[in-house]
Formats: C-alpha cells, structure tokens, sequence
C-alpha cells in the first residue's frame, strides 16, 4: 500500500533537519481536530463557503507536508463546495475524513 505522506516534500523544503520535519508534521496533525470540527460545523449549517474555506485550507497545509492524496480530495471537496450538491459533499467529507485519518497514523507511526 502507498504511503499517505511523501516525505521528500518535507526535506525539499527544509533539508535534513529531522527534528524540524516533526515538530510540522505534529502541528499539522495537532490543526486536523479544530479543522475537522470547522468542517462539522459548515456541513451542519449548510454552508457552502465553509466547507470551500475549509478545502482550501487544508489542501494547502496538505500539499506542504506531502500528503498529496489528502490535498487532492481537498481540492475536490473546494471545487465542488459552491455547487452546493450536499450528497457529493457529504461523500467528499467521508473521504477526506478517511485520508487524514491515513495521515494522522502515518505520523504517529514516525514520530513514536
């Protein structure tokens, strides 16, 4: 199985430094529980232009620490957020829900 988090994006940006590399990726997985519960709350209020902020924002924080599978689903969700199609949103939120879960694992493994 592929690996939910490319590493080598980390170390593109920042070099070597290990300790750096985790001190990010655990402040990326510390900021997944207030973003997740931000998404909970646009979803439950219907709103559209939450949930496309919330995309957005952790598509970007995704695409820094190399979870590009994550990103991607989060691009999906921002794309498809203004239409307004809450069965495809509602399905979009599973599986972004499920890639961060990937991730956050991932990164428990590596820094334990």
């Amino acid at each position: 199985m592929d690996t939910p988090l490319d590493l080598s994006v980390l170390e593109s940006m920042f070099g070597d430094d290990e300790e750096l590399r985790t001190a990010i990726l655990e402040e990326f997985a510390s900021s997944a529980t207030p973003y997740m519960a931000e998404l909970d709350a646009a979803l439950a209020n219907r709103s559209a232009e939450g949930v496309r902020s919330l995309a957005h924002k952790l598509k970007s924080s995704s695409r820094t620490v190399g979870a590009s599978q994550l990103g991607d689903v989060c691009e999906l969700l921002e794309r498809s957020a203004p239409d307004q199609d809450w069965d495809s949103i509602t399905a979009q939120e599973q599986q972004l829900k499920d890639q961060l879960e990937r991730v956050l694992e991932y990164i428990r493994g590596i820094s334990d």
